[in-house]
């Protein structure tokens, strides 16, 4: 492919190029937390001066497309970079597949579900809830008068950020190595049930919170709600607030959401990509 047609990676120096192009959108929190070198990634532009489109890709998560693809141009390096940069690092990584996460528009639609090679490709909605700490605090308050059995208990624990094998990893990577998280973490006769936990994305004082309850059988019984609200406390004594994020199908994860006083503020598409035999 003409290097014209290609997007740059940036080094860290230069990741601020492409801030504008990711603030004030709080799904993009953890694009913005890679630029501020927060959690390890990579970062890829048009070009270093006055970018026009980027690629966010956080180390073992998802990308973040964003900008102007109006032009065909713009459109050629997005696809060239799928097809030149995304798909040998997963195969070399033995990924079977990868997520970006893009603007709401029918111009991206329509680019992000063109026929690749290798590749198919689905679109699905998610949703971010913002915290409303009031509701939280009657949720709170309800529950303190309800004393934990004799058999339950709730633990904090602190969880690696990044797990990526060693052999996937690269040496500005490393430095992240041994960067944990907070996690709440719900147990029955000392069986853990249900984990809470900071997923390691985190700018100013905001941050993402990850929930599950691991076998069926122990859902619905309010232990998830007590990992989640748990953990809330813990980083609200620090003065951090968190987000919710879930896809539109997941009907527990938006009741849980609700109940713990969150309300929804943004939806976008994401892009999950299978690679094909």
């Amino acid at each position: 492919m003409n290097e014209l047609n290609k997007l740059l990676e940036l080094q860290p120096e230069d990741f601020a190029a492409v801030y504008d192009l990711y603030a004030g959108k709080k799904h993009r929190l953890p694009a913005l937390s890679v630029l501020l070198e927060h959690y390890p990634g990579r970062v890829f532009a048009d070009r270093l001066e006055a970018p026009t489109l980027a690629v966010v890709w956080a180390t073992g998560r998802w990308m973040y497309a964003a900008g102007d693809i109006s032009t065909e141009i713009n459109r050629l390096k997005m696809m060239g970079f799928l097809q030149m940069v995304v798909v040998p690092d997963c195969q070399q990584r033995q990924e079977k597949g990868f997520e970006i996460y893009a603007e709401d528009s029918d111009s991206w639609t329509e680019l992000l579900t063109l026929e690749i090679a290798g590749l198919s490709v689905d679109r699905h909605l998610e949703s971010v809830y913002e915290f409303n700490i009031e509701r939280f605090i009657q949720l709170k308050n309800k529950r303190a008068a309800i004393p934990l059995e004799g058999d339950l208990s709730v633990a904090y624990e602190e969880f690696p950020v990044l797990t990526q094998p060693e052999h996937n990893r690269s040496a500005r990577q490393d430095g992240f190595i041994g960067l944990t998280a907070t996690g709440a973490v719900v147990k029955v006769r000392d069986k853990v049930v249900s984990i809470c936990k900071n997923n390691g994305f985190g700018v100013n004082n905001r941050y993402f919170i990850d929930v599950d309850t691991h076998a069926e059988s122990e859902r619905g019984k309010g232990y998830a709600t007590l990992a989640a609200a748990s953990l809330i406390s813990h980083y609200l004594d620090q003065g951090m607030l968190p987000l919710w994020e879930t896809t539109h199908e997941n009907t527990a994860s938006h009741k849980l959401a609700l109940r713990l006083g969150f309300e929804p503020v943004e939806s976008y598409p994401v892009f999950a990509f299978v690679m094909e035999g």
